[in-house]
């Protein structure tokens, strides 16, 4: 039993309330180190080829092929990776293509929404296993109140490893850990008159804990909440970290980057939608207001803000959809495919492992198969699907699940070397 479930189940036996910012082990979090993971589902089914698995050949296909834009990424020099001429790929694509593994054609085995969004963050269609984000909090977080925040209508669905939080406010947040301040500029009572409550209510305490009660409960429960007061007193540090004016453009991913340097979380999962373009899917995706610039400019954020908070060296950003889509509509947009599913990986920075693409798909996206040791194309070989790149992921986290229930049951044959430095497969000629 730990600090924070002895210190409830006492308060529960004698009938008193303590508050859960009083009972938040900061102590242990401040000490962790360990990695950080930020989960991003791009909703909607994004995609592919106008993401990280471009084709500016075949008109069918997309509307910059039929304007004979190329793709960009041979034109920056030394970068590996191509993206569509979309949205603001070829800035972001400059700023951190050394850092940025993609796995290219997958097979998602489903085009639902769905089925597509519980495979993509668990790795397999079948309900009842454990998200990444989860898995993670489950290792990692053992201990934080918060261990794995949410935002968003994505999978929040629990195996029963670690329960999912809210991504709060930001002065949901502040209040929750310095429960008299009501928002960044204003407090419930004056500062001078709170600090005399607890004083007085703290010398009382000291005062019965010295007068030799021998209730074996009293004594406990007074000593409980002296522990309490403690934590209150390190939860203030806190409070440091959050700024008075939050990012509006991305809130809920600074208030998880504040919580994860304060040591109260471990991962998180986050949203940005538009994607499910049936119909005009230019307009959709491309330009300042675009679903691809939003998807960019929010990893973007998470990594400036991240380096500014001195995060940036633990933190692993896994980008998702649920599924691929097909070849131009009659309405400008793309239909629902299992063919050409995505997940970019953005690594700590000089990790050594980035500026690569694992997979990619034929003509009209063809699902191919790959060699699981080298990456390159081989009709003998996997073709990969969701639990193969959480398989990988997994082990690169140092999660080992005991529970049989919780494995991916990918056979050792299957496993793809993802995160070798030399397994690569390019771009190659489609067929």
């Amino acid at each position: 039993m730990d600090r924070r479930e002895f210190l409830l189940n006492t308060a529960k036996a004698s009938g008193v309330v303590i508050p859960w910012w009083g009972l938040l082990p900061l102590a242990n979090a401040q000490s962790n180190t360990g990695p950080i993971l930020i989960d991003i589902h791009a909703d909607g089914g994004h995609d592919h080829q106008s993401w990280t698995d471009p084709d500016d050949r075949d008109p069918a296909m997309n509307f910059y092929a039929q304007r004979g834009t190329p793709a960009v990424g041979p034109n920056i020099p030394g970068c590996q990776i191509q993206m569509a001429p979309m949205g603001n790929h070829q800035a972001f694509l400059a700023a951190n293509f050394m850092d940025m593994l993609v796995v290219n054609g997958i097979n998602t085995e489903t085009n639902s929404h769905d089925g597509g969004d519980v495979a993509s963050a668990t790795g397999k269609l079948e309900m009842g296993y454990a998200s990444l984000c989860e898995l993670h909090a489950a290792k990692y977080g053992v201990g934080q109140p918060m261990a794995w925040l949410a935002s968003g209508g994505t999978f929040q669905v629990s195996a029963g490893l670690a329960v999912p939080t809210p991504v709060p406010g930001p002065d949901q947040l502040r209040s929750s850990i310095v429960p008299n301040a009501s928002s960044a500029t204003s407090l419930f009572v004056k500062q001078a008159d709170f600090d005399k409550t607890l004083a007085a209510r703290d010398a009382r305490l000291q005062a019965l804990k010295a007068s030799g009660i021998t209730l074996p409960r009293e004594r406990l429960i007074n000593d409980q909440f002296i522990l309490a007061k403690e934590a209150r007193a390190r939860l203030a540090a806190v409070a440091q970290n959050i700024p008075a004016t939050i990012n509006q453009n991305f809130p809920a991913a600074q208030v998880a980057l504040i919580a994860a340097q304060s040591g109260i979380t471990s991962s998180a999962l986050l949203q940005t939608g538009g994607f499910d373009a049936h119909g005009n899917l230019e307009n959709a995706y491309n330009g300042a207001n675009g679903s691809l610039t939003r998807l960019t400019n929010l990893i973007q954020f998470l990594r400036d803000e991240a380096a500014a908070r001195g995060l940036i060296n633990r933190m692993y950003i896994v980008v998702r959809s649920e599924f691929g889509r097909t070849p131009i509509n009659n309405g400008l947009g793309k239909d629902h495919d299992n063919k050409g599913g995505t997940y970019l990986i953005v690594l700590p920075p000089g990790s050594g492992l980035g500026n690569r693409v694992v997979g990619a798909t034929g003509m009209r996206s063809r699902n191919m198969t790959f060699n699981p040791t080298t990456g390159a194309v081989d009709p003998n070989g996997v073709m990969f699907r969701p639990r193969h790149v959480h398989e990988a992921i997994r082990t690169r986290l140092g999660i080992q699940v005991s529970n049989p229930a919780q494995s991916l049951g990918v056979p050792a044959a299957e496993r793809i070397d993802l995160f070798n430095p030399n397994m690569r497969t390019g771009y190659p000629v489609r067929a």
